[in-house]
């Protein structure tokens, strides 16, 4: 194994977080704490594609109130599955039933939003965006290892999914997949294969593309003859952070609701939470809060809701334009602002 990175920074977390993490990798840029690597899960991968895109914090951001980027935010469709009759019984059923993934889940056919499969088309400044040697990052995703056909049977105790590491090949000589296996009751029972797959054959965008393929939220991407899905599987790679640097940087996360809890336990077959508590224990050298985001960005922050007019899911996207670059502009001052203030105190 070669020697380990200095620092490491995590970026784990929704779609809608991707100018708080700018402004998180900018404030350590600002302390001189730029990280030597980048681990990104779910939302926080397509923040890494963005500084790897551009070379600069004026134009990172940029590229994110840019209307190539407005235009993919406001053009977002939900799916027949927004309708209460179906995500809001869908939900209940999973939440009443706690028992560890006890099907093979139809994730391939019912999920939230609509998003191509090739994002290049929705996304032609991030194109040719490859890993970076500057940056070294990596991406968390998963192996679906079971086919469409299948869904809905009975799991009798079989793997389902397979943690995917994606990343460039002289950055995947430092993983030892053996090394960072999680040993926890809560993973050993669930539906996921004890030891990770490295995979160095993937463009940046088609990692981040599986990354985000979150289970019932949007549907999984079929590349190189298999289907893949999020990186909810592990959102905040702990040990691998571990594994990789001396000095971890990571956010401080909200719990899990009811309903995502309900979510991961029906798919995944672990606790999200329980996962969370084990990432307590292992200790990062700085925590970045940004458990108030909600009510710190209210009213300029992606919210989801409930139309009882229409009685189905909506989503709150700004009315304008300008609306919505003041609102990344608050997004990137956020980020900013909670890493100063959790670093330096």
């Amino acid at each position: 194994m070669s020697e380990k990175f200095k620092r490491a920074v995590l970026f784990s977390g929704g779609g809608t977080r991707l100018m708080i993490y700018l402004g998180i990798y900018a404030a350590l840029e600002e302390m001189d704490m730029r990280p030597d690597v980048l681990i990104a899960s779910c939302g926080g991968a397509f923040a890494a594609t963005v500084i790897n895109a551009f070379p600069d914090t004026i134009s990172r951001k940029e590229y994110l109130k840019s209307e190539e980027y407005f235009r993919f935010v406001s053009s977002t469709v939900l799916t027949k599955h927004k309708k209460l009759s179906q995500i809001g019984l869908f939900s209940l059923k999973k939440m009443l039933d706690k028992r560890s993934a006890p099907y093979l889940e139809d994730v391939f056919s019912r999920y939230l939003v609509e998003m191509p499969q090739d994002l290049t088309e929705v996304f032609p400044s991030l194109k040719n965006v490859q890993f970076s040697k500057e940056i070294p990052t990596v991406i968390i995703g998963s192996e679906i290892l079971f086919d469409p056909k299948e869904a809905g049977r009975e799991r009798s105790g079989r793997k389902l999914y397979r943690k995917i590491i994606l990343t460039d090949p002289k950055t995947a000589e430092k993983i030892n997949p053996e090394q960072i296996i999680i040993p926890s009751e809560n993973m050993m029972n669930s539906a996921v294969e004890k030891i990770p797959m490295i995979k160095t054959d993937f463009s940046l965008l088609e990692s981040t593309r599986i990354s985000v393929s979150d289970m019932f939220y949007v549907e999984p991407v079929f590349l190189h003859g298999k289907y893949f899905a999020g990186g909810a599987i592990d959102l905040i790679p702990a040990e691998l952070a571990h594994h990789l640097a001396e000095e971890i940087i990571m956010e401080k996360k909200q719990a899990y609701n009811s309903v995502e809890e309900a979510f991961v336990r029906a798919v995944l077959g672990f606790s999200g939470n329980e996962r969370l508590s084990e990432i307590e224990q292992i200790s990062a050298d700085f925590q970045i809060d940004t458990t108030g985001i909600k009510q710190d960005l209210k009213g300029h922050y992606l919210k989801k809701g409930i139309n009882w007019g229409k009685f189905e899911i909506d989503f709150s996207f700004p009315n304008t334009y300008e609306q919505f670059v003041e609102d990344m502009e608050m997004q990137w001052q956020y980020g900013f602002d909670q890493t100063m203030k959790s670093i330096r105190g």
